[in-house]
């Protein structure tokens, strides 16, 4: 009986061990010019004195190709202030996909947009935003 219950926990160990892991993504922080190569641009247009229009646009083509979502983080050195927020895209007739959302000036710095693909082999392609933007003057 003993024999059994080793063998059935034997087998429950490796059924377990054999799912794939969530947890784990490949992450790259690209620039300005990895971003244009890969068909990803990156707008940021003031809208008052205080907000402004951050909008993300690409084609799901290439190495985009398994699109998954668009995450926001936003933080500051090594303090994370909002580590995880899945976006919601809107995608055009012609496929190509557009992420928008509206933020305060004072925070432009601190955002970040990664752009996943693939659910179980996740890539992160990384903008930080202040990267791919002029410095923003109040209107």
């Amino acid at each position: 009986m003993r024999t059994i219950h080793t063998i059935a926990a034997v087998t429950l160990l490796l059924t377990v061990s054999t799912v794939p892991c969530f947890a784990l993504r490949a992450i790259s922080v690209l620039t300005k010019d990895e971003a244009r190569e890969m068909g990803i641009t990156l707008r940021v247009q003031g809208t008052g004195p205080t907000d402004v229009w951050v909008e993300l646009e690409f084609k799901p083509e290439n190495k985009l190709k398994n699109y998954h979502h668009v995450e926001l983080e936003i933080g500051e050195a090594n303090k994370s202030l909002l580590s995880y927020a899945p976006l919601r895209d809107t995608r055009s007739s012609a496929g190509v996909v557009t992420v928008r959302f509206l933020s305060h000036r004072d925070f432009v710095d601190k955002l970040s947009l990664s752009v996943v693909c693939g659910e179980f082999d996740a890539v992160g392609y990384t903008l930080r935003v202040k990267e791919f933007v002029e410095p923003l003057k109040a209107k």
